[in-house]
């Protein structure tokens, strides 16, 4: 039988976190109102906070904080940081906020740092330098680079946002010739714990520097990314590519074709290419192809074995600007979403067995959830090269730790998504998809191809990315942690995103 005492002591601890809780958000909101002046703090069912909640890309991730501050300046990001760390309140952050698990980049008990007024672009012509800031959309950043005849590494999917993008790795369309996009930031302009802020490079702070390149927030708040720019050989027509798809009969073939492409990389290294199974509803399961070669090469060979795939239903080859591309790609907003992901050898088996694991999940996930609430099951594998990897070296290192890994050959990144609506459904597609990776993961490992790696931004709040880094890089991080945040207030009072493995 139940303890009554215990019921009435639970029932006051309740009543008393609640209370505590609601004076704390108060205090935490109200002081932001008045310490740092003209700053827009967005209280709760106010229109505003309201226009913010819906901005994120998962419902999933869209937490509902005390309040939501906005800041437009680095130094309003210094003095809201000198604001919560003295009195102690807890926060999110959020750049673009395409994170898609609850507190990826938002806090429910706290105050969400939106950085999303900080969104210019600039571009010094004499060092060939892009300023970005971390709320810009890359969109939004591809085409204002566009009149200069320039690029930078950044986002396939137009809505994605800079900062988490960057400070996550940053997969491109240039990744085998430029590698990922944290390797072609020059300079970040950082605001720390105390509110002091640095710029981080070659010269200053340069451990710093290494470190935020895959270690996410957990060392201060980018405020400005400076990167390598990339001159296009077409002003007009950036790129060369687009998707073609396959009826899901041509998987032996596709597979096959995704392999040989990964393999002959560095044959081409303007060229680019991943391969998804997505499963829809009203259609079923299709096969796509992504290309992109960023000469706007259309006689390039390195496409051949992908084009030659048979069943091919449908083509968007074409040469276009990057923005055109970035919007084919556009993931739609408005579902609730779950991404696991893994990284393994490329090898043609362990692809195999993840589609016809997909085959399997697919239906149970749909025959699992409500009617009419599933959008889309897909599976894609993308490349992990040497040509890739390499050029961390050469751009003073991060922290994603792969060099070891590739030494044996290239590698194949998995991410296994569903979107879909409704929280019941959302819940019931969780095991199925832990399922799907875990069994991937299990056969890989038996048959030695496995890399053990998780890339942070594809990676579910279970995954521990960091961790997967190797030690090397954690001990990395952690040294710049202790250096730069002593108090440790990016590990306890930050509540979103990944933390450092202690």
């Amino acid at each position: 039988m139940r303890d009554p005492s215990v019921s009435v002591l639970s029932c006051w601890l309740l009543a008393a976190f609640v209370v505590v809780s609601t004076c704390l958000s108060q205090d935490c909101c109200n002081v932001l109102s008045s310490r740092v002046p003209g700053i827009q703090v967005y209280s709760p069912q106010t229109p505003s906070y309201l226009n913010r909640i819906k901005s994120y890309f998962s419902i999933s991730a869209a937490l509902e904080p005390w309040c939501i501050v906005l800041p437009s300046t680095t130094q309003e990001v210094s003095a809201v940081i000198q604001t919560l760390t003295a009195h102690q309140c807890p926060f999110g952050i959020q750049s673009g906020g395409h994170g898609v698990f609850p507190g990826a980049n938002s806090v429910r008990n706290g105050i969400t740092v939106d950085l999303g007024y900080m969104n210019t672009v600039t571009y010094n012509a004499e060092e060939k330098i892009a300023s970005i800031q971390p709320g810009c959309r890359w969109k939004q950043v591809f085409e204002t680079l566009a009149e200069y005849g320039v690029a930078v590494t950044g986002g396939r999917d137009s809505d994605v946002g800079a900062g988490g993008f960057i400070l996550g790795g940053g997969n491109s369309f240039w990744s085998a010739s430029h590698g990922w996009a944290c390797d072609n930031v020059m300079n970040f302009e950082v605001v720390l714990a105390d509110g002091c802020i640095i710029n981080a490079n070659a010269d200053d702070h340069a451990d710093l520097w290494s470190a935020l390149k895959g270690g996410s927030g957990n060392l201060g708040i980018v405020t400005r990314f400076d990167m390598k720019t990339i001159e296009y050989t077409n002003p007009k027509h950036h790129i060369y590519g687009g998707s073609l798809t396959y009826s899901p009969e041509s998987t032996n073939d596709a597979i096959a074709a995704f392999v040989e492409f990964v393999d002959n990389q560095s044959k081409d290294l303007a060229s680019h290419a991943y391969t998804v199974w997505g499963y829809i509803p009203s259609i079923g399961t299709v096969i796509m192809s992504f290309v992109a070669n960023v000469l706007n090469d259309d006689s390039t060979s390195a496409f051949d074995g992908i084009k030659s795939v048979p069943r091919m239903t449908s083509s968007s080859l074409r040469s276009a600007t990057v923005g055109n591309f970035t919007d084919e790609i556009l993931s739609p907003k408005g579902y609730r979403n779950i991404w696991k992901t893994s990284a393994y050898k490329n090898d043609a088996r362990v692809i195999q067995y993840a589609v016809d694991k997909f085959n399997d999940i697919a239906p149970r996930i749909e025959a699992a959830i409500s009617p009419k609430e599933l959008l889309l099951v897909a599976g894609s594998f993308q490349p992990l090269t040497q040509s890739m990897i390499s050029q961390a070296a050469a751009n003073g290192g991060n922290m994603l730790g792969l060099e070891e890994r590739v030494k044996d050959g290239n590698g194949v990144l998995f991410n296994a998504v569903v979107s879909l609506s409704g929280a019941e459904s959302e819940e019931a597609a969780k095991p199925l998809m832990r399922e799907w990776l875990d069994s991937v993961d299990e056969f890989a490992t038996s048959e030695n191809l496995s890399w053990d790696w998780r890339y942070l931004n594809y990676a579910y709040s279970d995954q521990d990315p960091i961790t997967s880094y190797g030690q090397e890089s954690v001990e990395q991080i952690r040294a710049a942690a202790a250096k730069y945040d002593p108090q440790g207030v990016f590990q306890k009072l930050r509540m979103s995103g990944f933390k450092i493995p202690t």
